[in-house]
């Protein structure tokens, strides 16, 4: 069936419109909507309210010390990867809600190296995307990275210091649904200056002391504990290693030491570990010293960036039951995931490049025209005419062939691409918009 012009322009503006709506918003709701908060089978033995707590690993926002960008490649990074997160954070939070949010460090690349005023620059951009839009029902809590403040016996203290003013202590403990939530500081815990990781070990002390706590414990660490070399990560990990590395470079370190992993599990005895980190998910089992058979799994939460090494972004979402008169306080984690961003990215070139072919076939069929050729009497091309009634006086013979006009190829096609483009990129700034204004 031949179309015309203007259905093949409403048809390809159409598909744009949709194909836009559905990649930068429709599919962050469905991926977002659709990994519900863990619920209990049986939900008549737990009568009480279930408190809500999401987890967001590594934010790490893009910076100058992300790729050693500058000027207009810099900022067109920046703005494609903190789009993402915007409208990821703004689903997460309107979707579902949560009672507590908890970052597990890294909120930007080069955190620790920024001097304040630049520091205080990238922390803006930091708190514009992850806007708490509901602070009287949702309450947020930001633990220390190694990019926001060093690790080990290299901290800067500066750094810390700011992180301090700013943002908020790095040693945190909350009571939520008669759970023990331990936010750690481990990477001033790893530091041998027993003043500066005095306030870890004095926590961890205290929580050891409290032996009669039957609360569960959930420990939050920014970098995953140890584990015996190559202990497989389990299935969720994108990586083509699926076990976490052991590397040790400039402010960074892959897991705790070992002494350090067996201090926290003796000492805090926890039922759960959740770490970050690593940018890809991991799921280990820890034996407790001294407490044969007893074992806390370590889950380690994937980034929340769609740059940061691993092809799917994600977060986890902890449900917490209190303690009822016939059950125990109990737990549950859900490993979440974003939207391909990268995917996207891919389908939106594929199209554009159909629709180009598309309109390029179109205006080559609709550019093409029937020249006359006049032939002497013995078959030989004499000139192309015009005109059907010169042949005549000619007394030729005519004949002809398909011509393509070139000037009218390059007009009907630079028009129709631009009926499509003047849809396309309002609905596109009105999709980025969206995650600004709602």
């Amino acid at each position: 069936m031949d179309i015309n012009r203007k259905t093949l322009t409403r048809l390809l503006r159409l598909y744009w419109v949709l194909l836009l709506v559905i990649g930068e918003i429709m599919l962050y709701k469905w991926h977002i909507g659709g990994c519900r908060w863990p619920a209990m089978a049986d939900k008549t033995e737990y009568k009480a309210k279930p408190a809500h707590v999401a987890i967001i690993a590594d934010p790490q926002i893009v910076d100058h010390y992300s790729y050693g960008q500058t000027g207009l490649l810099l900022r067109i990074t920046e703005f494609f990867t903190d789009i993402y997160m915007r409208k990821s954070y703004r689903f997460l939070q309107t979707l579902m809600r949560p009672e507590k949010i908890i970052f597990l460090g890294d909120m930007m690349d080069g955190g620790r190296e920024w001097a304040d005023d630049q520091w205080m620059q990238e922390f803006q951009r930091y708190q514009s995307i992850f806007t708490n839009r509901y602070p009287r029902q949702t309450q947020i809590y930001n633990m220390a990275g190694n990019h926001d403040i060093g690790i080990g016996n290299t901290v800067i203290d500066h750094a810390l210091q700011r992180f301090h003013r700013y943002v908020g202590p790095t040693n945190i403990v909350l009571d939520i649904a008669d759970h023990q939530v331990i936010l750690l500081d481990t990477l001033l815990l790893e530091n041998d200056d027993r003043n500066k990781s005095r306030d870890s070990r004095d926590l961890v002390s205290r929580i050891a002391k409290n032996a009669s706590d039957q609360r569960p414990r959930l420990l939050f660490t920014h970098v995953p504990m140890w584990r015996p070399s190559k202990t497989y990560c389990g299935v969720e990990r994108q990586s083509k290693k699926k076990y976490l590395l052991e590397r040790t470079g400039y402010q960074f370190r892959d897991q705790l030491f070992q002494n350090t992993t067996s201090y926290l599990l003796e000492k805090i005895r926890p039922n759960a570990v959740f770490s970050g980190d690593d940018h890809d998910s991991c799921t280990v089992d820890h034996e407790i010293p001294n407490a044969p058979g007893i074992l806390a799994r370590e889950y380690t939460v994937g980034a929340f960036g769609w740059a940061s090494g691993v092809p799917v972004a994600s977060y986890a979402l902890l449900t917490l039951y209190p303690r009822t008169e016939t059950r125990e306080a109990a737990f549950l984690v859900q490993r979440c995931f974003l939207p391909y961003q990268l995917g996207i990215y891919k389908m939106y070139l594929l199209s554009f490049a159909v629709s180009l072919a598309i309109i390029g076939v179109f205006c080559f069929k609709g550019s093409q025209m029937w020249l006359p050729v006049a032939m002497d009497h013995e078959g030989a091309q004499w000139a192309v005419i015009g005109d059907m009634d010169r042949l005549v006086e000619h007394g030729m013979g005519a004949n002809g062939r398909w011509m393509l006009s070139k000037r009218g190829f390059v007009r009907h096609f630079a028009l129709i691409l631009g009926d499509v483009l003047a849809a396309g990129v309002p609905t596109y700034i009105a999709c980025v918009l969206f995650s600004f204004i709602f």
